[in-house]
């Protein structure tokens, strides 16, 4: 696979799962946040950031427009006062249940034209690419 393979299938990807996201009234940032909440709930804003590689200034509009709506709870950690610890409210995943497996049903999809056996040799081969990517980046 080329980059441009894979561009093309993340494009897709986005594309499929854009009206969906924007129907549930989340832009695809607030998507990817609230997602990432509803398994990794009580962390700063600064590991949202890291584990979605987002942009800082990204994330804080992002989550201020989330507060706004009632998305999510912003909390000052009481050990580090310049430090906001973040949570979905109840709302937010009422909001995002029915579009948090979306990118990884449509995956299952696609990859139904593979056997059992190629499906796991491909996860096998994109954590080895992604590991990569990481240890490069960390250079």
């Amino acid at each position: 696979m080329n980059f441009s393979q894979l561009h093309m299938l993340i494009k897709l990807g986005q594309e499929f799962g854009h009206e969906q996201i924007r129907d549930a009234g989340f832009t695809d940032t607030e998507h990817a946040i609230c997602t990432f909440l509803c398994f990794h709930d009580s962390v700063s804003q600064d590991a949202i950031a890291n584990a979605l590689l987002l942009d800082k200034t990204t994330v804080a509009k992002s989550l201020s427009a989330m507060e706004a709506k009632g998305l999510v709870v912003r909390k000052q950690n009481e050990r580090n006062r310049r430090m906001n610890i973040i949570q979905i409210s109840e709302a937010g995943k009422a909001s995002v249940s029915g579009s948090i497996h979306l990118y990884d049903e449509w995956l299952a999809e696609l990859c139904s034209c593979l056997s059992p056996e190629e499906q796991r040799q491909m996860d096998d081969y994109f954590t080895r690419i992604i590991a990569s990517a990481v240890k490069r980046r960390e250079k």
